[in-house]
C-alpha cells in the first residue's frame, strides 16, 4: 500500500528530530567534555588533596634484591593506594641534600584509562605510562653510593615543613637503613645508650625544629638490611625513630616499620 503524504512528512520529522537529537548529544559532549581544565606543568589540577611523599636514602651499597624491592613497593602503592589527581614526590637523599633538597620527581597521577565514547583512551593509556610511570621508575634506580654522610633525620624534618606534606591526606615512604650519620654533628654509629642519643640529635638540632609534625600522614619505614651493627646501635635507632615520628597527629596518621630483602654486609 502506498504511504500517503502526511505519513512521510511524520517520518521526515523523526528522522529531523533523530539526527538533532545525536548533534545535540555529540555537541553536549565536546561542551562537558571538550572544555577540561588543563593541569599545570606538574599534570595536577588545582591544589592535590592527597599526597604521597617517597624519601630513598641509599647512600651506601645495596643488593639487588633490595633495590627491586623498593621499585616494586613504590609501583605498588602507586598503583592501588595513590589517588587519580594525588601528587607524588620522590626525594633522594644524599651528602647534598643537607643544603639542595629538592624532588627529583614530582608529578599528579592522571587517568591510565578513559572512556572510549568520548575520549581516546589508548593516548591515556600511554601518556600515562610515557609522562608518569617512566620518569617514576628511572628515578628508582639512580643511588648515590658510597656518600660520606646520611642526613636522612634532616630530611624528613624538610620534608615535614614543605608543601609536599600538606595535603589532607598524606602518605610518606621511607627506604633507608635509618642510621644517620653527619660527622661533627650527630651519628647513630656513635651511639652507646639510647636516651642519650636522643639528648645528642636533639642538641645537634638546636636552633633548628628538632622533630618533624605530621598531620594525616601514614608512615611506613622500609628498613635497609646492615650488617655489623651492635646491639647498642640497634637499640639506639629504635628508641630514636619511634620518638622521631612521635608527632603524627589526626584520624590517617599511623607508623609501621618494616624490613627490605637483602644480604647483609
Amino acid at each position: 500500500m502506498a504511504t500517503s503524504k502526511a505519513e512521510k512528512d511524520r517520518q521526515g520529522k523523526r528522522i529531523v528530530a533523530a539526527v538533532l537529537a545525536v548533534g545535540g548529544a555529540l555537541l553536549l559532549s565536546a561542551m562537558v567534555f571538550g572544555h577540561k581544565a588543563k593541569p599545570d606543568q606538574d599534570g595536577c589540577l588545582g591544589a592535590p588533596t592527597s599526597s604521597t611523599v617517597i624519601v630513598l636514602d641509599q647512600s651506601e651499597q645495596v643488593s639487588v634484591q633490595t633495590r627491586n624491592e623498593i621499585a616494586a613497593r613504590v609501583m605498588a602503592h602507586v598503583a592501588s593506594a595513590a589517588e587519580v589527581g594525588e601528587r607524588v614526590t620522590v626525594f633522594d637523599v644524599s651528602q647534598r641534600s643537607k643544603t639542595a633538597l629538592e624532588p627529583v620527581f614530582s608529578r599528579c597521577k592522571p587517568a591510565n584509562s578513559g572512556n572510549r565514547l568520548y575520549e581516546d583512551a589508548r593516548h591515556i593509556a600511554k601518556a600515562y605510562d610515557k609522562d608518569f610511570i617512566e620518569p617514576l621508575r628511572k628515578v628508582l634506580t639512580d643511588i648515590h653510593p658510597d656518600d660520606v654522610e646520611s642526613p636522612v633525620a634532616q630530611a624528613l624534618v624538610d620534608v615535614s615543613l614543605s608543601q609536599y606534606l600538606r595535603a589532607p591526606k598524606n602518605s610518606l615512604l621511607v627506604f633507608s637503613d635509618m642510621l644517620e650519620h653527619v660527622p661533627n654533628k650527630f651519628s647513630l654509629y656513635a651511639c652507646t645508650d639510647p636516651k642519650a642519643g636522643i639528648a645528642a640529635f636533639r642538641a645537634s638540632r638546636r636552633g633548628a625544629q628538632e622533630r618533624p609534625t605530621f598531620q594525616n600522614t601514614d608512615i611506613k619505614v622500609n628498613l635497609i638490611p646492615r650488617g655489623n651493627l651492635s646491639p647498642q646501635v640497634l637499640a639506639c635507632r629504635a628508641l630514636m625513630w619511634s620518638w622521631f615520628f612521635g608527632d603524627n597527629q589526626g584520624p590517617a596518621s599511623a607508623v609501621a616499620f618494616d624490613y627490605l630483602p637483602g644480604s647483609v654486609k
